[in-house]
């Protein structure tokens, strides 16, 4: 078999380790890309460089100075290997420099594979006041690319959809994962401890994302069953009301606090119950594929998940209790949970069977095969 060379449009120091990042995207070209390069017919090429996160004129001066170096040596790169080019999107255009990179491959008629991570409707979903890419050119991207990677079917048929993009194009499914580690951390399947039921949100703290519907449904759930505690392991969004944000901090049973995405692991280790409370009546909520999702799959801890449309398919034989986003649904269900822990014990284990489909190596052993054909 040839040697599949690759130049990913990407800082190579993400593959050093995650540090302290806590973002999907990181996430998942950390261990995609990793996972890739284990397969020996496939080189990828990256440059790492060094970015300050000071914001002074000089700063910015000198982050732009080296991006600009950057792309004069991928642009050699490129011209040289004629390898496939690979990009993330949206966050490698976030980086104007990239922007040439894209179009300077379609120019030297290189193939091009597009990993989408998300829309622009996340900038919407998450409040942020704008987004680094305009429809124009995110149009442009999927038009242009040979290969797109997209993260589910529901997402994929929206943007072809939107864009009117022609039936034959190349498109693989490759959701977000978890890593081996996760599963070698928890190699049985979950016991119930009698007295204790901890619930667990991971991730940002938006009105989209559900926090509030989870809050007040636990929050009734407590006053029967005062064992229970809530953990939320992550951020709030710009957007989330201070007033609500207090109601939350103020709570006795609500422990909430950022913690480095390498310690979510072990931090989870006595917890329940796993929950993704997203809005379905928000149209972006059924695009996406969160990571955490996959990580609750790998833990093999009890999940209780609302109906978004790609989630719906995760949950194959019964291995995922789905709720209605009414606060009363959500709170019936948490009951149930807390008073059957062999229903609790039987989901773990219906997770144990699925989970090995859902890791970032089985993910790169689809991904090798759609470069394969490709190259």
């Amino acid at each position: 078999m040839s040697l599949i060379k690759i130049f990913a449009a990407v800082n190579g120091r993400i593959f050093e380790g995650l540090g302290n990042g806590t973002t999907p995207t990181a996430t998942r070209i950390h261990y995609l890309l990793k996972g890739l390069m284990k397969n020996k017919s496939i080189h990828i090429t990256t440059i790492s460089y060094f970015q300050t996160s000071k914001r002074d004129c000089i700063s910015i001066i000198y982050n732009n100075i080296i991006k600009t170096y950057v792309a004069l040596r991928a642009t050699a790169i490129l011209v040289r290997d004629n390898p496939i080019a690979y990009f993330e999107y949206p966050d490698s255009f976030t980086i104007i420099q990239n922007k040439y990179l894209f179009k300077l491959s379609k120019v030297l008629r290189l193939k091009i594979v597009l990993d989408v991570h998300d829309t622009r409707e996340q900038s919407d979903a998450l409040g942020a006041k704008r987004t680094a890419i305009n429809k124009s050119f995110e149009e442009f991207c999927l038009k242009n690319a040979d290969l797109i990677l997209a993260l589910n079917q529901p997402m994929w048929d929206h943007l072809a959809e939107t864009y009117q993009i022609p039936p034959g194009k190349k498109v693989e499914l490759i959701p977000n994962a978890y890593e081996d580690e996760i599963g070698q951390l928890y190699p049985h399947a979950y016991r119930g401890v009698e007295g204790r039921f901890n619930i667990c949100y991971m991730g940002g703290i938006t009105l989209n994302s559900g926090i509030y519907l989870l809050f007040k449904a636990c929050e009734n759930v407590h006053m029967i069953y005062p064992q229970i505690m809530l953990y939320l392991f992550g951020p709030y969004g710009d957007s989330f009301p201070e007033d609500l944000k207090k109601e939350i901090e103020g709570s006795r049973f609500v422990v909430r606090k950022v913690i480095p995405r390498r310690e979510i692991p072990k931090a989870v280790m006595n917890m329940d119950l796993m929950v993704m409370p997203y809005n379905p009546g928000d149209p972006y909520m059924n695009l996406s594929s969160p990571t955490k999702l996959f990580e609750y799959i790998g833990i093999a801890k009890p999940i209780l998940c609302t109906k978004c449309e790609s989630l719906l398919s995760l949950g194959e034989g019964g291995s995922i209790i789905y709720a209605d986003y009414i606060e009363g649904d959500f709170e019936a269900k948490v009951k149930m949970l807390i008073e059957r822990p062999e229903l609790r014990e039987e989901l773990s284990r219906k997770l144990m069977e699925i989970r090995s489909k859902h890791t970032w190596s089985e993910r790169a052993r689809v991904l090798g095969n759609a470069l394969a054909s490709l190259s």
